[in-house]
């Protein structure tokens, strides 16, 4: 799963733009350093308890609004190592200078820490008559298909959600368990998740070489700062195909084969052209 910083902040009213332009030079540090996303939420319909309540928790004035944000990263290694580089910029990096761009809220008063999820429901899915299943990738690694899981939770941060072997077949003695002991170690069913998508994966039955000539993955992700992360992950001893950059249909766009040779296409979503 995911991990997420959370923050809860007293702002003066007055300040909510400053605030606005405050978070707009910060928050772009994050995703730079491997962020999925940034939000940061102004207090709008936010009761006053009788023991507790948000703005009690951060000693908020009358003239004072409650901000609740949270980041979410793609897992706490990716943070802790975000944490630390932050801990570096924050000696040289102008965005961290006070005098140049001043906290617009008191500090002493924030509350934050860090929170590892235990428990995720899915995105609701569109209830239409035509659609009843999702359409998944499903690729067979012919014998690489746990050296590519580690490579994609490396390079990636994939979490792996399914991991099965054909040892763990439990058929194995039946007739859908026919397959030869020499597969014993080999992966017979994966599934991962990063970037907000899923793939499937196995090492199937075949041997010999990998072919995906005929096939590419195409990741949207939100940022043009994720969409470089991930097509520079996968271009380790991989080969480009055409370069990371803007182009007429997204702000990023590029194509990649990694090690394994699957072909990615990395994107960003064009929001202008999905309005129109």
């Amino acid at each position: 799963m995911s991990y997420i910083d959370g923050f809860l902040i007293a702002v003066p009213t007055a300040n909510r733009q400053k605030f606005i332009d405050h978070a707009n030079g910060v928050d772009s540090i994050f995703v730079d350093l491997g962020a999925l996303r940034v939000i940061e939420c102004w207090s709008d319909d936010v009761p006053h308890g009788k023991v507790t309540d948000f703005f009690r928790a951060v000693q908020a004035k009358e003239d004072e609004a409650v901000v609740f944000s949270w980041i979410e990263w793609p897992d706490k290694a990716t943070r802790d190592k975000a944490m630390a580089e932050m801990d570096e910029m924050m000696q040289s990096d102008d965005r961290f200078n006070p005098e140049i761009n001043p906290v617009p809220f008191d500090g002493a008063r924030m509350i934050y820490g860090g929170f590892a999820p235990i428990f995720e429901l899915p995105a609701a899915k569109t209830n239409t008559a035509k659609r009843a299943k999702n359409i998944e990738p499903y690729l067979f690694f012919h014998g690489r298909c746990e050296e590519a899981i580690n490579f994609y939770k490396e390079k990636l941060g994939a979490e792996v959600l399914v991991m099965l072997h054909y040892r763990d077949n439990p058929e194995k003695d039946a007739s859908f368990g026919q397959f030869p002991d020499s597969l014993d170690d080999k992966i017979m069913h994966a599934t991962l998740s990063f970037g907000g998508a899923q793939i499937m994966m196995s090492d199937g039955v075949k041997q010999g070489p990998l072919d995906f000539a005929c096939m590419s993955i195409s990741l949207s992700v939100e940022s043009e700062a994720e969409a470089d992360r991930y097509f520079n992950a996968l271009a380790t001893d991989g080969e480009i195909q055409m370069p990371i950059g803007k182009t007429f249909f997204s702000p990023r766009f590029g194509a990649v084969v990694d090690q394994f040779g699957v072909s990615w296409m990395i994107m960003v979503e064009d929001k202008e052209m999905q309005s129109s």
